[in-house]
């Protein structure tokens, strides 16, 4: 077509052609119009988080600090993901089951002494809040002796915060490279970390010192990748750090405003100021100031007012008609960056009903299984083979070999309709589509602990049923 236009008018040949050009780009990549501003740059994500880590997790620590909204879908977070702790069950299997039983019984009756004396409940939800608001953080190993005259296996454990890190150690050689405080060796992978001993924000301390060199043997340095680049962790507030820090710069606006109108009780008006006179209606006197007009007025008092003057009530109209409408949208955005309900994020159900409400919390519930297979493959699993090579070592434990499989019970949810699910629990044993020891997992219970529950509920002369009816 172009080339049957150019030979009357090559002039808009020319011109058929750029446009042409123009329709077959993506429309992502326009720079006209409002979108000429628009350039991100395409540095790596390691480059981007050297320069922009500090500040954006220092804003996320603030809203986690004091927005309410933030600190409680936190909070809400990890009583579902957390809640009484991740559990592991001890999976050894061995040709005589009565002893693969105990050695097992003997591993978690360990680890539990172990968990209960460093407060490991505390620090699993100690590592899911820093992946939310610092996005990574240090867990340093190391031998305790004083585990060890308590008769627990010497394995201490330490959580630190990414402010550890010492970012400025950066250099490149032939035999690997150091790269914002992470150090790599010629194939790429991480020999270790150089860390601070003492926190770098801690004003008590007058100098930190240098930073020290910890083999990755004893560090795990927990995060998540979004990108093939990223070496470093993001903060999961990332997203809506801005969002909800406008909502609440917002709301605090609203409240000033609202308190500003609120304490201004009452003006004297009149249309005939020269009808005023020298009378004072507030004194009685013959001469009326500005400072005779009294800040206060007492219940139940009686004034008079000249000919012509009128009290008047302030109106307030804030926060106005776009107060709720703007809130709500505001807080659908932030509910959508935390993976929860706009209901369950601003605890406002009064829309919502039934139906929907179901379907948002079964979607809750598959974002907070990804958080709990992330707790337990970065921070339990690593812990759990540490724990019985130290072990092994102490003889702390002699029963427990070196290495033990496990399996990690996570807390699960009660059913959302008990009736139905447990219905459709039933059929499923029927049709052989799930297990008992499946359907305690999902629950968030122990299948050993039920079925030990039951052989004593039977040995008590309590008649114990399976689905189908049969005593057992």
């Amino acid at each position: 077509m172009s080339a049957l236009i150019g030979l009357f008018a090559p002039g808009s040949a020319m011109a058929y052609m750029r446009r042409r050009q123009a329709l077959a780009s993506y429309a992502a990549a326009s720079t006209s119009g409002p979108n000429q501003a628009w350039r991100p740059g395409n540095k790596s994500a390691d480059e981007i988080i050297k320069t922009d880590h500090k500040l954006m997790r220092g804003r996320a620590r603030s809203l986690i600090r004091d927005s309410t909204h933030v600190s409680g879908a936190i909070r809400k977070i990890c009583n579902n993901v957390v809640f009484r702790g991740i559990k592991p069950q001890a999976n050894l299997t061995l040709p005589d089951d009565s002893l693969s039983k105990k050695q097992n019984d003997a591993a978690e009756e360990a680890r539990k002494r172990w968990a209960d004396k460093v407060r490991f409940h505390e620090m699993e939800n100690l590592v899911l809040r820093h992946l939310w608001s610092d996005g990574e953080l240090f867990v340093h190993y190391y031998f305790d002796p004083v585990l060890m005259d308590d008769g627990l296996i010497p394995l201490g454990i330490e959580l630190l915060e990414c402010d550890h890190l010492d970012t400025s150690k950066n250099s490149y050689g032939q035999g690997g490279r150091i790269k914002q405080g992470i150090q790599y060796d010629a194939g790429g992978h991480v020999e270790g970390y150089w860390l601070f001993p003492e926190h770098p924000g801690d004003s008590g301390w007058l100098g930190i010192g240098e930073s020290r060199f910890y083999p990755a043997s004893v560090i795990d340095h927990i995060f998540v990748r979004d990108r093939i680049s990223q070496n470093r962790g993001v903060s999961w507030l990332a997203a809506i750090v801005m969002e909800m820090r406008d909502f609440s710069e917002y709301q605090s606006g609203e409240r000033i405003a609202k308190r500003l109108a609120a304490a201004m009780g009452l003006f004297v008006t009149t249309p005939y100021p020269e009808n005023l006179g020298n009378f004072n209606p507030f004194t009685g006197s013959n001469k009326l100031t500005v400072d005779d007009i009294p800040k206060y007025m007492e219940s139940g008092r009686i004034l008079t007012l000249p000919p012509g003057m009128t009290i008047e009530s302030p109106n307030s109209d804030r926060p106005g008609q776009t107060y709720e409408p703007y809130t709500k949208t505001s807080l659908r955005g932030a509910s959508t960056g935390f993976g929860m309900s706009y209901e369950a994020y601003s605890n406002d159900y009064t829309d919502a009903s039934y139906s929907s409400a179901r379907s948002a919390s079964l979607e809750e519930r598959r974002g907070y299984m990804v958080q709990q297979l992330i707790l337990s493959s970065r921070f339990h699993a690593p812990g759990w083979v540490r724990l019985w090579q130290m072990n092994y070592l102490s003889k702390t434990v002699p029963t427990v070999p070196e290495t033990i499989p496990v399996a990690w019970q996570m807390p699960g949810w009660p059913w959302v309709e008990p009736l139905k699910d447990s219905k459709a629990a039933e059929q499923d044993l029927k049709n052989g589509t799930t297990s008992r020891h499946k359907l305690c997992m999902e629950r968030g219970v122990d299948y050993d602990e039920i079925m030990a529950d039951r052989a004593r509920e039977k040995k008590d002369g309590f008649d114990a049923t399976d689905p189908e009816g049969q005593t057992i």
